[in-house]
């Protein structure tokens, strides 16, 4: 298993995505883990047209995400998600993280800002604890030029 990066942006691939961080960095693919996309044909059509042209796409829910890349298929990824729980739930089932850019979590009722584009609530914040626990780095930066914020020195 090869993940370069992993990126939770709640809009998932848009051109930021698609362009700025896998150009950052370089990638042979983006790999999308969301159970409600994965079974909206609608959405998978929308996010694989958003993929730049030579990078392969595939959409996951979490069981086939942790199965993915629990083998080695020599490929570099690049891994969007919206919700921090799915990261959780992949270093449960064992995949390992060094760490995980969070770059677009927006501001619903009951969420405090952390930055202009990083809104959490409780449930986010533990998440995110219990991440840092494991020792995963929790780099908070909108775009790859960026200075970095570690998220677990502001919750």
């Amino acid at each position: 298993m090869s993940i370069n990066l992993t990126r939770i942006d709640e809009r998932l691939i848009h051109g930021q995505v698609a362009y700025s961080w896998s150009v950052a960095y370089p990638c042979d693919e983006i790999v999308v883990i969301d159970d409600q996309a994965a079974q909206d044909d609608m959405q998978k059509m929308l996010l694989e047209m958003a993929v730049p042209e030579g990078k392969g796409f595939k959409l996951f829910t979490v069981t086939e995400g942790s199965e993915y890349f629990a083998k080695d298929n020599g490929l570099k990824s690049f891994l969007v998600i919206k919700d921090p729980a799915v990261i959780l739930a992949l270093v449960k089932a064992g995949i390992h993280f060094d760490s995980i850019n969070i770059g677009g979590m927006y501001f619903k009722e009951g969420k405090k800002e952390i930055t202009k584009t990083v809104y959490l609530d409780e449930r986010d914040v533990a998440v995110f604890k219990e991440l840092a626990d494991v020792g995963v780095k929790l780099d908070v930066r909108t775009a790859p030029g960026d200075k970095s914020l570690e998220l677990s020195t502001v919750i």
